[in-house]
């Protein structure tokens, strides 16, 4: 697979979006992200120092599901590629779905078959990327892929059966001319025949009508024995789902399995429920860091798993060595017991840090601390954050349906879903190292009046809305939104609202789109606060947002304006008056007009939103600004 397939986007190795195990369409093919284990990472030793990422907070929150845990790695970005002296380090893939037909000739085959014609036809593989067909009238056209993929809710993926595709049962009802009845279609889907192909010399073409624009218009067809089926149903297909995990690349030529149990179901590869990247991100704080370097710590590494040395003559003989002390030492090398840490206590930290500390000495972070009770309604203070540091890694994965952020790290005895977390390592969960991704930007903490917030959230009608969305919550089809609505109040959902109505009126000042701006809320009894970031990667990282903190009466008058603005919607009075919109009806006057983000920059999939606990006029948290 070229290197240069996996260079348009380091940010999808790691995003909610994507990361290992995920299908990235590139401009060829679509491919899948193999573990980062076959990487190259195993090969550096002390080398490995240049790709650490130290953040030692985070470090010891993930070890409650990574025991062995012992460095974060950096996602190599290269800004040129050699392919004659390629790098030690790079991201590795394999072409996924496996199965391609020529626009031209129609011929339909998996990526081995379409490989060994290509070496028959004394042609050179280092020119079959992307894949060719060989066929002399199609003058190497490019193959296409198949679009639609299996997945089963133990995470793993595969082709559907095309070579036995147009093999069907006497029982299938799904391929017979004329029969519309969509009903028994949805009941059984394509029932096949697995005891044996169409016929021994098969030839499948894959062939697509011009006029008829359906799934039935698609037909798999043997060029040699006349049979013939099409895709009608296809996504009422089931079948035992065969435990394929192309994601950890093959060994001795072959793909790696596992025994599985589930029904696959059938999705279009580019479907959000392909897969859902299990990520945390945690935002750097000085104080709470290891002072070791990086070479430091993998020698200590390396003495220790070699197993020849009792640890306390390692920590002796290391401190004399080096000149550092034994207690630093202790602290990296420590191992007692680990709590499992929620995600509300964790960014508490951040939030009092943020709130109590004063500018440190580190220069990978700046703040300052602004009092703007007097000056901006409904606020308190504000943090200037002209730059900070943001670590995000990948975990583990899902398909089919995403997990809550808590449930990420959670023990087995106490995860409540069906979909299994597969992890990005093919050590499982005794990995040694993980994938991250350090970023760097700026960005403003807003901290709500803590005391008006309180007299708010007490009123009878704010309560009543927030009742309503845990009430469609509890009917929705995903456990997610079950398990974080059973956990909503009042506060998380005008804090959420804010934060978004905030983060489109921004676009308008701070010379970012919202797509590059991102939320990160503080919410619990404790904490009442939303942080508005911009990293770079994204649009850069160009101090026009944390300037806006320079000036508070404008700042104020962008907040008003965005207050303002949510009073009106394109959609009202429909949006203003619904009881329940958007997924699982878990939005109430909020949609696409007034309220929602680009999925990038909302932390909870643009749900849990309600614009009218902010502007109604009797009991909305600015309803002195707007009755004014």
């Amino acid at each position: 697979m070229p290197f240069l397939k996996l260079q348009h986007s380091r940010s999808k190795h790691i995003s909610n979006y994507g990361g290992v195990g995920s299908i990235i369409e590139t401009t060829d093919c679509s491919i899948i992200i193999e573990t980062f284990d076959n990487w190259g990472y195993s090969n550096l030793n002390e080398a490995l120092s240049k790709f650490i990422l130290k953040d030692d907070r985070l470090l010891q929150r993930l070890k409650i599901r990574f025991p062995n845990l012992k460095h974060l790695v950096s996602i190599p970005a290269y800004k040129s590629y050699n392919q004659s002296n390629p790098p030690i380090v790079q991201p590795k893939a394999n072409y996924f779905p496996k199965w391609f037909y020529c626009p031209q000739c129609h011929r339909f085959a998996d990526y081995a078959e379409w490989r060994d014609r290509w070496k028959s036809a004394s042609k050179k593989l280092d020119f079959f990327d992307p894949p060719k067909c060989t066929n002399k009238d199609c003058k190497e056209s490019h193959l296409e892929q198949i679009r639609f993929v299996s997945t089963c809710a133990d995470g793993h993926i595969h082709d559907l059966p095309w070579a036995y595709w147009n093999n069907r049962l006497a029982t299938d009802k799904t391929n017979i001319e004329g029969n519309d009845d969509e009903t028994e279609t949805k009941l059984s889907g394509p029932q096949l025949d697995f005891s044996k192909k169409c016929c021994e010399n098969q030839s499948l073409k894959y062939k697509i009508s011009r006029e008829n624009t359906e799934l039935s218009g698609i037909w798999i067809d043997c060029e040699n024995c006349k049979k013939k089926a099409n895709l009608k149903g296809i996504f009422n297909y089931e079948q035992k789902c065969l435990g394929k995990k192309y994601w950890l690349g093959q060994t001795v030529g072959r793909f790696s399995d596992e025994p599985c149990e589930q029904t696959t179901s059938v999705k279009v590869k580019t479907s959000n429920s392909v897969y859902y990247a299990n990520t945390l991100s945690s935002l750097f704080i000085p104080d709470l860091q290891i002072n070791l370097s990086n070479e430091n710590r993998i020698e200590l590494d390396n003495l220790i798993d070699s197993g020849q040395i009792p640890k306390e003559q390692i920590i002796q003989f290391y401190s004399i060595q080096k000149g550092i002390s034994k207690e630093l030492i202790e602290q990296y090398l420590v191992t007692g017991d680990i709590k499992y840490i929620p995600d509300n206590v964790y960014r508490q930290t951040e939030y009092e840090y943020f709130l109590n500390k004063e500018q440190p000495d580190d220069k990978q972070i700046k703040f300052r601390i602004i009092n703007c009770e007097d000056q901006i309604f409904g606020f308190s203070k504000l943090v200037k954050i002209d730059k900070l540091k943001r670590i995000s890694v990948q975990t583990s994965f899902t398909r089919n349906e995403p997990i809550d952020v808590d449930s990420i790290l959670q023990d087995q005895n106490n995860y409540e879903y069906n979909v299994k977390r597969q992890s990005v390592s093919k050590n499982n969960f005794d990995t040694k190292t993980l994938p991250a991704i350090e970023s760097y930007g700026e960005g403003i903490l807003f901290v709500l009046d803590n005391q008006l917030l309180s007299q708010w959230e007490t009123h009878e009608d704010v309560i009543s809305r927030t009742e309503i969305i845990k009430l469609n919550a509890s009917s929705a089809d995903w456990k997610s939104h079950k398990i974080i609505a059973e956990t909503l109040t009042p506060r998380k959902l005008l804090i959420h609202t804010l934060s978004h109505l905030i983060m489109r009126e921004l676009e308008y000042v701070s010379g970012y789109p919202t797509s590059s701006l991102q939320e990160r809320l503080f919410v619990s009894e404790n904490m009442h606060g939303l942080l508005i970031s911009a990293f770079d990667g994204t649009d850069g990282y160009l101090g026009g947002l944390s300037n806006l903190c320079n000036d508070l009466p404008n700042l104020n008058k962008i907040i008003e304006s965005a207050t303002f603005r949510a009073t009106d919607c394109s959609s009202d009075p429909i949006c203003l008056d619904s009881t329940g919109q958007g997924v699982g009806q878990l939005n109430l006057s909020a949609c696409h007009s007034c309220s929602l983000t680009p999925e990038t920059s909302c932390e909870l999939s643009n749900l849990y939103l309600d614009r009218k606990l902010l502007i109604d006029k009797n009991y909305g948290y600015f309803r002195n600004v707007i009755n004014e």
